[in-house]
């Protein structure tokens, strides 16, 4: 099914992808209602489909189990495809998939929504992406390199840099708590507040890549340490939002600054 929802004086510009026909009318047509019209599909081959035709589309909301190419591969592709124009993806998925959710959100979706989902969550998910994709085409300040001048970084003082990254967030934190994920929490808690993307504990978890219990005893863990702090979505009190705590965010602002000191890069 292949459908376009909403007024026609504007371009969809959100591809909604499940092969469940019900799902995809309830949220086309919630979004639609929203202010959010939206092309439908229900397989990731259509899906494709429709993005190489439709130059304007710039958020894909994809459910992650589909038959013949699964979601995952239906990301592989559109990340490739976003190489060459803006494209944020979203993910959705039932309890069945939660562990594949974490490949996923390495492949560059911004964002993961648990089934039942209503349409009006879908909209506030989706206009945080619209920001996102504004964002990444804004020009910077200053003059626009020529395509191809940037100057790589040497394999070597990367590498080097690496290795004291691990020196420098002992020194800066001076904390024992950092064995894995919580230190892939927190950056991951970097990059979304530095996107303006809230991550809700849920995400969080997934995204971390360990188990559920692990993952939820490092965020006490984090808490605990006055670097972390949890708060309910204002939008969705059952959701939880996971924030950096003012020192979490000196301290990562320190860590931060300090590794692009050491590679010679200019931060904004």
């Amino acid at each position: 099914m292949v459908g376009e929802t909403g007024v026609e004086s504007e371009l969809p510009r959100v591809l909604l992808v499940d092969d469940d026909p019900d799902v995809l009318i309830e949220l086309s047509e919630g979004l639609a209602m929203l202010g959010l019209p939206s092309l439908t599909a229900n397989t990731p081959v259509e899906a494709i489909d429709l993005v190489q035709r439709h130059e304007q589309l710039q958020v894909v909301v994809t459910d992650l189990q589909m038959p013949r190419i699964d979601g995952i591969e239906l990301l592989q592709k559109l990340a490739l495809m976003g190489r060459k124009r803006p494209l944020a993806t979203i993910i959705i998925t039932g309890h069945a998939s939660l562990d594949r959710a974490v490949g996923a959100l390495r492949l560059n979706a911004v964002d993961f929504l648990q089934k039942p989902l209503l349409p009006e969550e879908v909209a506030q998910a989706v206009r945080r992406a619209f920001s996102l994709v504004e964002d990444s085409t804004r020009p910077a300040n200053g003059p626009v390199a020529a395509p191809g001048a940037e100057k790589p970084v040497a394999r070597p003082n990367y590498l080097k840099t690496l290795v004291a990254a691990r020196a420098d967030r002992d020194a800066i934190f001076q904390s024992d708590l950092f064995s894995d994920p919580a230190w892939d929490m927190l950056l991951d808690l970097a990059v979304a507040e530095a996107s303006g993307r809230p991550i809700s504990v849920t995400s969080l978890c997934i995204a971390s890549g360990a188990p559920t219990t692990t993952a939820l005893r490092r965020i006490d863990e984090l808490r605990e340490a006055g670097l972390i702090e949890r708060r309910p979505d204002p939008a969705d009190r059952r959701r939880i939002i996971v924030e950096l705590t003012e020192s979490g965010r000196q301290r990562m602002e320190t860590f931060v600054k300090r590794q692009a000191e050491r590679l010679g890069l200019p931060l904004d």
